[in-house]
């Protein structure tokens, strides 16, 4: 195992390079418009100039948010995962993450006899909804989202991966001089697309509804990776129903939100209605979590 910075990777034309969707993103940006067109034409069908205005104000502040995560998905620093003839190279960063952390470590690539097995592993969960009647209220719910979040799963045949580690906690929590002057809230951690699941297990998303959606497909990886080195049986892991949660496992599987996701809202809402805590207590929780140094072994 041996640690890059982003520009010191070398090229390599023949490996399988795996990254963000664009068309996937481009497909995202439609939608976002569809929606975000309701508003200003319900204000204009109806003759009210206040519901027109504000819908308008608040479609261009989200479309251009949209439109800039869509530009970002184009730059060269959107991959994930290269497959290659002398081994796997992964990126540590998440493609949204600025060129300002391009000094940091944040490539690892792992020689094939340091690969035991490959695999895919399958997460599935639920969340609460829907939030009701008032702000910070969840006394109206109206149902589950289920959850199913796909990942490459990477089995050591070592445990050294202390360096892997520092690495992932120096891009969690960058220096206050690579932060971005109107960015992330300084103490909140950043989130990888890279999870250590313990010192020998690395897991990477692939699919998932909180953002990640990663081509090639995941069995097309598998295949190509097979070339070099052990695939195993897909694995799963699937919770309870949130009703179902004792305080423990909502507690659980909301720091996995927060730190494999940055799903702050979806967590908060677990802690909640799962965790039998008041909204105060639980924003409060999830700001803990952010707060919080990771891996490798058990999320604490």
């Amino acid at each position: 195992m041996r640690l890059y910075r982003q520009n010191e990777v070398p090229e390599d034309e023949h490996g399988l390079l795996c990254r963000q969707s664009r068309l996937a993103g481009i497909v995202r940006l439609i939608v976002f418009c569809g929606v975000l067109a309701i508003f200003p034409i319900a204000g204009w069908k109806l003759g009210k100039p206040w519901l027109l205005w504000i819908g308008v104000a608040f479609a261009v502040v989200v479309f251009l948010v949209a439109v800039l995560d869509l530009a970002a998905q184009f730059r060269a620093t959107n991959w994930l995962l290269r497959i290659g003839s002398d081994g796997v190279w992964i990126n540590l960063r998440s493609y949204r993450d600025r060129d300002i952390l391009a000094e940091a470590l944040s490539v690892v690539r792992l020689d094939y006899r340091e690969i035991a097995s490959v695999g895919q592993h399958t997460e599935s969960y639920s969340t609460p909804s829907k939030m009701a009647t008032g702000p910070g209220s969840y006394g109206a719910v109206g149902g589950s989202t289920e959850w199913r979040d796909k990942f490459l799963e990477i089995e050591l045949t070592h445990d050294q991966t202390e360096e892997l580690k520092a690495a992932l906690n120096d891009l969690r929590f960058p220096p206050a001089s690579a932060q971005p002057p109107s960015g992330q809230v300084r103490g909140r951690g950043r989130v990888s697309p890279v999870w250590l699941v313990s010192p020998a297990v690395i897991r990477i998303g692939w699919v998932s509804g909180h953002g990640p959606a990663i081509l090639p497909r995941l069995a097309h990886a598998l295949s190509r990776l097979e070339t070099y080195v052990r695939v195993d049986s897909p694995t799963r892991n699937e919770r309870p129903n949130w009703r179902k949660l004792t305080p423990e496992e909502a507690t659980d599987l909301a720091r996995e939100l927060v730190h494999v996701h940055g799903a702050t809202f979806e967590a908060t809402a677990v802690l909640v209605r799962a965790g039998g805590i008041s909204h105060g207590e639980a924003s409060a929780q999830v700001q803990q979590f952010e707060e919080e140094r990771i891996g490798p072994g058990p999320i604490p």
